[in-house]
């Protein structure tokens, strides 16, 4: 017996509800943590594939770079440093790893064997690896290009000397050229296009760029010690286009120089880009078996696919047997379910038996309170009865109570009302007062703003007035001043006039003078005879010259006396003049203090003919806002007459909803009244 319940109880154990539910649980993270480890390994490994894969076409990419960047191409220099680079970042990825790039490092089975073959062809030692090769190109990129440019310029100047050097010999045969000197000019055209052969195959390199340097070299020489010969001994008519063939060769010389300069680092570079092609098919194989290896490693994962099939079969078995407890339970709880709902329906029927009465409004009912479900549902009847009886106690004593508030409210509000008329009829007759006032005030601003106006202007009147008088004061003392140096000016005249009375005469006492020394002279004429005629007649001019100086000198006299009166007068006029102005502008100065005062007693009326207009204007003001604000009392007034009235309607109808309060709350029956 204790062995069969032993065997029972691990039965049941086996099939209850948590070891069903944990079993299928702990199956599916199986499931998912297999998938998970099989998905990231194979990550792993597509990353090893990609990564590797790439060392495929860089392989032969490096060759072609490398050989494109020996000719002396630009942009193959950045392509060979860029596949360098990208050759050495897999290559360090795949060694030890790159979170970046989500590369882990690869297994030592693989780092030791297939991976070691690659590192070892990608040696950066110079001679041993393709890496050594690369980076020996890429340090003669100055060079290489310089080359390049040589060998462009030399292909570009080589027609051109071979079609001088045909000119030459042209020009040589019409001159009379001798015929072994024709055949060493014939050569020199040959010579130009050798050389330009040989630089291109030097270019190129391979086996035979020693030797086309070689030769180039020598050929370069050899034309030029021809050419020197050639220009000595060809005639006159040759020797211009020897010196234009040798002008080109110099330019062509120099380039060829420039090559051979270089020519040891040249060979370097071009043995290394041979050593990089030599070794780029070996390092595309032993990548190509990195890359099978890296593809291999998927095969030996084959267990991790069969694990999770077998746990699948497992979770599916646990999923079938948790379903069918699941559905076993469901069917106990429901027949268990079915028989409570129906002793649940018969103590709700017996309930509602009991409630039948409290729809009537019969407030005395008191449900019997069992242990069924029922039970706590008649409880919270009982007390919800039990609060209905005292709630409806408690209105109907306050329908009554709100019944005769509300007629007392009626009878005040109606009284209110008729006062609320009365006073609104008074504030609508002092309103219109207010506003009688409030025009007779705004008429008086009116007025007061007028006569502020009127004041202004004679203010403005007073103000021209005195202006005119303080400009007739400044010219008038322009005047006083004019005349003082027009005063002047005559007193100066008047002493000029007096000077020219005094050298008149001056002028009359030599006229004077002058008569008596030619009376003299006619005396001596007439006592000297015959001799003295002549004398006599100058002497008796001299004499009629005296005469009229005198009388001239008279008159000059008579015209300066006369001058000297007027200037008198016009000084004593000048001084009456000078007075008179001098009385005028005291009387104009007088004239302007007076309008000053004038403008001040104006200045002062303005003022107050303003300040009365505006307190005028500020008594309209306040009288209109005064009539405003009792217009608004009037309006509020007749609104409170109207609140008033409904608020005695409503205080009516509220009476009359205590009465139908009192009608409905009579229906319910209490305890007291059964």
């Amino acid at each position: 017996m204790g062995s069969l319940g032993g065997i029972q109880g691990l039965l049941g154990f086996v099939t209850g509800l948590p070891f069903l539910l944990g079993g299928m649980v702990v199956s599916f993270i199986a499931v998912a943590w297999i998938f998970g480890v099989n998905a990231q390994l194979a990550d792993r490994d597509a990353k090893y594939v990609e990564q590797s894969s790439q060392l495929l076409m860089l392989s032969q990419r490096l060759a072609k770079d490398a050989r494109e960047a020996v000719r002396g191409e630009v942009g193959a220099f950045e392509d060979l440093k860029s596949s360098r680079d990208q050759f050495e970042r897999i290559m360090t990825s795949l060694r030890r790893g790159d979170e970046a790039m989500g590369v882990e490092i690869s297994p030592d089975e693989i780092q030791q064997e297939e991976l070691e073959k690659v590192v070892r062809l990608w040696s950066p030692k110079k001679g041993e690896g393709i890496r050594g090769d690369v980076d020996q190109i890429l340090s003669q990129r100055k060079p290489m290009l310089a080359m390049s440019e040589h060998v462009l310029k030399i292909n570009q100047l080589a027609p051109l000397l071979l079609a001088i050097s045909d000119e030459v010999v042209e020009r040589g045969a019409e001159a009379g050229m001798r015929s072994d000197h024709l055949y060493v000019a014939s050569r020199q055209g040959m010579l130009s296009q050798r050389i330009a052969k040989d630089v291109n195959l030097f270019a190129k390199g391979g086996n035979e760029a020693a030797v086309a340097a070689a030769q180039f070299g020598k050929d370069s020489k050899l034309f030029k010690d021809t050419q020197l010969r050639l220009s000595r001994v060809s005639p006159k008519a040759v020797r211009p286009k020897l010196k234009e063939a040798g002008e080109v060769f110099d330019e062509m010389n120099g380039h060829i120089e420039g090559i051979l300069s270089k020519a040891a680092e040249l060979f370097v570079s071009q043995r290394a880009s041979a050593s990089v092609f030599e070794k780029s098919d070996p390092l595309l194989a032993t990548s190509r078996e990195l890359v099978n290896r890296y593809t291999q490693l998927a095969s030996g994962r084959a267990w991790l696919a069969q694990l999770v099939w077998v746990m699948g079969a497992v979770s599916i078995a646990f999923l079938l047997l948790l379903g069918r407890k699941l559905v076993g339970d469901e069917r106990a709880r429901a027949r268990g379910q079915e028989m409570q709902n129906r002793q649940t329906q018969d103590a709700i029927l017996k309930l509602l038996d009991e409630m039948g009465d409290l729809a009537d409004g019969d407030l005395s009912i008191e449900p019997e309170v069992t242990e069924q479900i029922t039970g706590a549902i008649a409880d919270s009847i009982n007390f919800a009865v039990k609060e209905m009886r005292s709630l409806v106690s408690r209105i109907k004593t306050a329908a009554q109570e709100v019944a005769l508030a509300s007629e007392r409210s009626r009878q005040t509000a109606t009284e209110l009302t008729e006062a609320t008329l009365r006073q609104a009829a008074q504030i609508t007759e002092t309103t219109d007062r207010v506003m009688e006032m409030a025009k007779s005030m705004e008429h008086m601003s009116q007025s007061a703003e007028q006569s502020a106006e009127v004041a202004r202007g004679s203010l403005s009147t007073a103000k021209r007035g005195a202006d005119a008088v303080h400009d007739t004061i400044t010219g008038m003392d322009d005047m006083r001043e004019q005349i003082q140096e027009t005063a002047k000016r005559i007193k100066r005249l008047g002493e000029s006039s007096q000077q020219i009375g005094e050298i008149v005469e001056l002028i009359t006492d030599i006229a004077e003078q002058t008569n008596i020394l030619s009376l003299n002279a006619a005396i001596q004429a007439a006592m000297a005879g015959e001799a003295g005629r002549g004398f006599a007649v100058v002497a008796d001019e001299v004499q009629r010259l005296a005469e009229r100086s005198g009388e001239a000198t008279k008159q000059i006299a008579e015209l300066v006396k006369t001058i000297q009166a007027d200037t008198n007068e016009a000084v004593a006029s000048m001084e009456q003049a000078t007075n008179g102005v001098v009385e005028a502008t005291r009387l104009a100065d007088a004239a302007g203090q007076a309008l000053g005062e004038i403008e001040s007693v104006n200045e002062q009326l303005a003022t107050l003919i303003v300040d009365i207009a505006n307190d005028a204007r500020s008594s309209s003001e306040s009288a209109t806002v005064v009539s405003g604000s009792m217009a608004q009392i009037q309006e509020t007034t007749t609104l409170t007459s109207s609140g008033t009235r409904q608020t005695a309607e409503s205080i009516g109808r509220l009476s009359d909803l205590a009465r139908e309060l009192q009608a409905s709350v009579a229906g319910f029956k209490l305890p007291a009244e059964v």
